[in-house]
């Protein structure tokens, strides 16, 4: 089995950013959990070990087969595949590359083994569905398989939790325990310490993308001054960024449903996402939308955003208005904040921290209008919010995924809308930025005039404010 040591390597993230210093071994028989705040290098780390980054100084010894599984990696192969998309060409759904044509790509596969992870992960059912059409956890599911099959020395797996299910969780635990068990090198870069798998031997945590302290689990858990550095120490203040204090009620006698929903059918071919859906959802009530990976989650919300066509087709009433009775999408995205990991995906434009903030004004993807200059101090305000503030002329897209992240909630949050929609929220956000989301949404829904719908599989994620649920099933 090749080795793995990394002696005093400098390493290129970006054009302006460099991994420093880095000094790793992972012996046999080591697993290793990489910890840190977002934007500290964690993720640049896991490419390094996989031969994806430039070393432009010391020495490295990387193994010979090696796989690296990724939020922006999904991404990747999500953008290839609008490109190839000939449904407009063709005049009906193209479901584009299956699940299982992903999976085994051009080569032959092991195809007891894909039988016995799709069983093990219970995603048997979606290996003949177009990968644009599963969910978060779905795609994460078949990346990750697609991986195991390449039998790699080292795993790299980036997050491999989030967006997954508890069920889910629970499975791929099961799966990496047996890789472990097989022999293969297993690193896992987290923002959570409480997902180090029992089967981790060793630590390493990283600030300002260099190694701030490594060594075995025991011994790093251990340190009480290294739990106080990575937790929550954060004050909400008396009023977000924005918000004139002005304490219209939500609800009024006679309002009519901020939703109603009724018999709400969306299928893709002979697939369906939602069958015969009843929702609605009152003025002042907070919800959230709760279900196992691909029961449906994020069709609905698109449903309400606008973003799914097949809302049209249904009777759906936003804001007192039956849906396509002449109103635009930009009449419905006024009114909305919305976070999820699609808009992550699409955010592609070559935008400053400061001009992704600015767009939630604008309900665009970047600013292609003149902002005002109030418009900017509230922008700035959440950057200082946020501790982001020397990222305020920062490339968008040359950030963490969990910077982009805090961006996009910023910008779904910036004009104090009407409904905030966000599906998964904390979704690759380290434990402090995680807890200060939940506070400053909850925040907003407990003094604010927002509604919120919310969509999260971690139970620990509770947002107090929120009283309502909705259940989906598969």
């Amino acid at each position: 089995m090749s080795r793995i040591n990394l002696q005093n390597v400098t390493a290129r993230i970006n054009t302006t950013s460099f991994l420093q210093d880095i000094s790793l071994q992972v012996r046999v028989g080591e697993h290793w959990a990489i910890i840190g705040a977002n934007g500290c290098g964690k993720s640049s780390l896991g490419r390094l070990l996989c031969g994806e980054l430039e070393i432009i100084a010391g020495d490295g010894q990387l193994p010979d087969r090696s796989e690296y599984v990724s939020f922006e990696k999904v991404t990747e192969l999500l953008d290839y595949e609008k490109k190839l998309d000939d449904s407009d060409f063709i005049g009906c759904f193209d479901p584009g590359t299956t699940a299982q044509q992903f999976i085994c790509g051009n080569r032959a596969v092991d195809r007891e083994k894909l039988d016995q992870l799709s069983k093990q992960m219970n995603f048997g059912a979606i290996l003949g569905q177009g990968l644009k059409t599963l969910s978060t956890g779905e795609m994460r599911k078949v990346v990750i398989c697609r991986a195991l099959l390449q039998e790699p020395e080292l795993l790299v797996l980036d997050e491999p939790f989030d967006g997954l299910d508890h069920d889910s969780c629970v499975v791929l635990r099961e799966v990496i325990s047996r890789c472990i068990n097989d022999g293969v090198r297993v690193v896992l870069i987290l923002n959570r310490f409480d997902e180090i798998l029992p089967e981790v031997t060793h630590i390493a945590y990283l600030k300002d993308c260099s190694l701030f302290v490594a060594g075995p689990k025991e011994e790093i858990l251990a340190s009480e001054a290294l739990l106080r550095f990575h937790s929550f120490h954060y004050t909400l203040p008396p009023r977000l960024p924005g918000d004139d204090g002005r304490k219209e009620p939500v609800a009024r006698p006679g309002d009519p449903p901020l939703i109603e929903m009724k018999n709400v059918t969306v299928r893709y071919g002979d697939h369906s996402v939602l069958n015969g859906l009843n929702w609605t959802v009152k003025r002042g009530e907070h919800w959230t939308v709760a279900g196992p990976n691909g029961s449906g989650k994020t069709t609905l919300l698109n449903l309400i955003t606008g973003d799914n066509v097949q809302g049209y087709g249904n009777d759906i009433w936003l804001f007192g208005r039956k849906k396509g009775s002449g109103e635009s999408v930009w009449d419905i995205k006024q009114k909305l904040g919305f976070v999820s990991t699609a808009l992550q995906q699409n955010y592609r434009v070559g935008v400053t921290a400061k001009v992704a903030i600015l767009s939630g004004f604008f309900d665009s993807i970047g600013v292609y209008r003149k902002y005002s200059r109030q418009q900017e101090e509230v922008a700035l305000e959440w950057l200082k919010l946020l501790h982001m503030e020397k990222q305020r002329n920062a490339p968008f897209r040359s950030l963490s995924y969990g910077e982009q992240r805090m961006l996009l909630i910023a910008r779904a949050m910036v004009k104090i809308p009407e409904l905030l929609i966000l599906d998964e929220p904390c979704q690759g956000l380290d434990d402090a930025n995680r807890e200060m989301v939940l506070k400053l949404v909850d925040h907003l829904g407990s003094t604010g005039r927002t509604q919120i719908i919310y969509v999260s599989h971690r139970r620990e994620d509770r947002i107090p404010c929120i009283k309502n649920t909705l259940n989906l099933l598969t």
